[in-house]
């Protein structure tokens, strides 16, 4: 038995609560957030206990893995503290706000021995696994043209507006497009360079648009920013291979279709069936949240170090979208 400690009881902390929950042989058993009705709502999910602060979850000995779900400027201290108590860590993404805090994470979890993961759920994404899958397999020759999209409206229901402070998430570049560029990196490596033009508000990129050029003439870009409530969310992509073959997903209006020469033709996704609730936001389903819970506990359950999504992955990954930042604030190409 996998016994969880949840520190950060919002919108992602009762996501993965519930993925737990609906697990075979991991249970949550304690739960800290300043916001103690926070906290109680996993706990009543769970039959986990609350606990005072995070320090005492996190150092006591019943639990064997600590999950983070505070906001980015916070899982620095928390990883650390983390992995000195010799507890295996999952932490929600970004990876950190820095390279340098990035390495210094990654230096203690190996120092100490611990198995850490970091967040980046599109590579469980059912419809961007299979995208991969084809991807990798040449089947339609190679990617010549990648389009990617994820906008959501503007979370302003976060803790203290956290999210509208550079300081404390990175704005929408850092904190949401970066599941596209972690994907892009995930499907191609590392690109030569990037160029981004954005928008800010009140000292935040709110919204950025990046090219990414590659060693082959694979043409490759995305687009990710926060929009108006009404709006809801979409993620979105488009591959064009050298066939002519088009594959495309999109969130909201249409499932994974392979464009053929001759016909279109729906890609069969199959449709977990697991034990859930609604737990709001933009994202209501378990879906690839549970996918990458299970392979986290399964990797602790037979001691092996997530290969998936390596603490390497999520530090390139968080790199190429601060070099973005810098393109979008100077207006010109960045070399990586």
């Amino acid at each position: 038995m996998i016994k969880i400690g949840i520190i950060g009881g919002g919108f992602m902390g009762k996501m993965h609560a519930n993925c737990y929950r609906s697990l075979q042989n991991v249970r949550v058993v304690g739960v800290s957030d300043i916001r103690q009705d926070k906290a109680k709502e996993i706990a009543n999910l769970t039959g986990a206990r609350v606990f005072s602060n995070a320090d005492e979850l996190i150092n006591n000995k019943e639990i064997d893995a600590i999950s983070v779900f505070l906001p980015t400027h916070l899982h620095k201290e928390l990883v650390i503290k983390s992995a000195q108590a010799k507890k295996h860590i999952f932490c929600e993404k970004p990876f950190a706000l820095t390279v340098k805090d990035a390495e210094e994470m990654t230096k203690e979890t190996e120092k100490a021995k611990v198995k850490l993961m970091i967040g980046m759920v599109l590579r469980f994404w059912p419809e961007y696994v299979e995208f991969k899958r084809m991807v990798d397999s040449k089947i339609y020759g190679r990617l010549a043209n990648l389009t990617c999209t994820r906008l959501a409206s503007r979370p302003i229901s976060g803790w203290d507006r956290w999210y509208f402070d550079p300081k404390r998430s990175g704005g929408a570049a850092l904190d949401l497009h970066i599941h596209d560029t972690d994907y892009i990196y995930y499907l191609l490596g590392k690109p030569k360079s990037v160029y981004s033009v954005g928008r800010k508000a009140n000292k935040y990129w709110e919204h950025i648009y990046t090219i990414y050029k590659y060693e082959e003439d694979t043409v490759v870009n995305a687009e990710g920013g926060w929009v108006e409530e009404s709006f809801g969310f979409v993620q979105a992509i488009r591959g064009v291979f050298e066939d002519g073959t088009v594959l495309e997903y999109d969130s909201k209006n249409q499932p994974l279709i392979i464009y053929g020469k001759e016909k279109a033709e729906l890609v069969n996704i199959p449709k977990l069936k697991v034990d859930s609730i609604d737990v709001g936001g933009n994202i209501s389903k378990l879906g690839a949240y549970y996918n990458e819970d299970k392979y986290w506990i399964e990797c602790l359950q037979n001691d092996k170090y997530p290969e998936i999504v390596t603490s390497k992955d999520a530090k390139a990954s968080l790199e190429i979208v601060l070099k973005e930042i810098k393109s979008a604030g100077i207006g010109k190409e960045i070399l990586l």
